[in-house]
């Protein structure tokens, strides 16, 4: 098979992290583009940031063509936090969610990336996540846009169970899951096991990459710096990949590679190497026994 993939954000956009003050690339948008189409992808993502800097240079028109001149077709936005919060924590949310919605709407964005948070500042309930998360999916509703909402295991959401619990709570058609193997994996959450779990049609959007078990600092640290590429840690990604496939799923992958070493690499090689290790662990899907056999 031949499948859509997306180089995240993160994958292309050379020495910058979630972790950083300025999340921008230093690399030109021109660059960004010409690489990613270089090296194979059907699609790409930019961050708050970027799209910012995008919208108020060249505008999204603008970017939209450039991208899809280049043979791109799939253009990611992201990312949205701190939708369910209050005070000045929500006023900078929902700033970013009126960039978002805009950018989406006018890029064709298949779905708006959404988090939960780090979990660092105090206790949120699920039930008020559900609540917030209905009123978000109903106003991306109205603005024609997709919502995929990430677990992650240091944020107010640490399960996919946990999300598909916020993300079912809304009747809305835009409500759905980001399912990303090293949310899933890291906690120890069989690949076969997601699939037979998570119904695909609360599924946005699917994303793949490769981590190791041992967490040496913390979860947040592990996710900014030790990611790795498909197949050099210790998921299993030919696995996820075939019980995605088995359940269903034929839309695109997101591949999301943030790690020291990835950001250590020229830009090129390292959307190179995400690709061709990806494309492996496809070729390794292929072989193995279907999970509903």
């Amino acid at each position: 098979m031949t499948p859509q993939l997306i180089a995240s954000c993160w994958t292309s956009a050379g020495d910058t992290a979630p972790d950083r003050a300025d999340l921008s690339s230093p690399v030109s948008i021109d660059e960004r583009i010409a690489l990613v189409a270089e090296t194979g992808w059907k699609g790409m993502g930019l961050v708050h940031a970027d799209l910012l800097k995008a919208r108020n240079t060249i505008g999204y028109e603008e970017l939209k063509r450039r991208i899809h001149a280049a043979g791109i077709e799939i253009i990611e936005v992201e990312f949205l936090n701190g939708w369910w919060a209050t005070g000045a924590e929500r006023a900078e949310s929902d700033a970013i969610r009126a960039d978002l919605f805009q950018a989406a709407q006018e890029l064709g964005a298949p779905h708006i990336k959404v988090g939960a948070g780090e979990g660092i500042n105090g206790v949120v309930s699920k039930k008020h996540m559900m609540h917030a998360f209905t009123d978000l999916a109903a106003e991306a509703e109205d603005h024609g846009v997709k919502l995929a909402l990430e677990a992650t295991p240091f944020s107010h959401l640490k399960t996919i169970y946990d999300a598909l619990d916020v993300v079912s709570h809304s009747d809305s058609p835009s409500a759905g899951l980001m399912v990303d193997i090293w949310h899933t994996a890291k906690i120890g959450i069989p690949n076969d096991e997601v699939w037979r779990n998570i119904p695909l049609s609360k599924v946005n959007a699917v994303e793949v990459d490769d981590g190791f078990i041992d967490t040496p600092v913390d979860l947040f640290d592990d996710s900014t710096n030790r990611r790795t590429y498909c197949g050099e840690g210790e998921f299993d990604p030919a696995s996820f990949i075939r019980g995605a496939i088995d359940a269903g799923w034929t839309g695109p992958y997101g591949v999301e590679i943030i790690s020291a070493e990835h950001r250590s690499l020229p830009v090129k090689e390292g959307l190179k190497r995400a690709f061709d290790t990806t494309m492996a662990a496809f070729d390794a899907a292929e072989l193995l026994t279907p999970t509903n056999s």
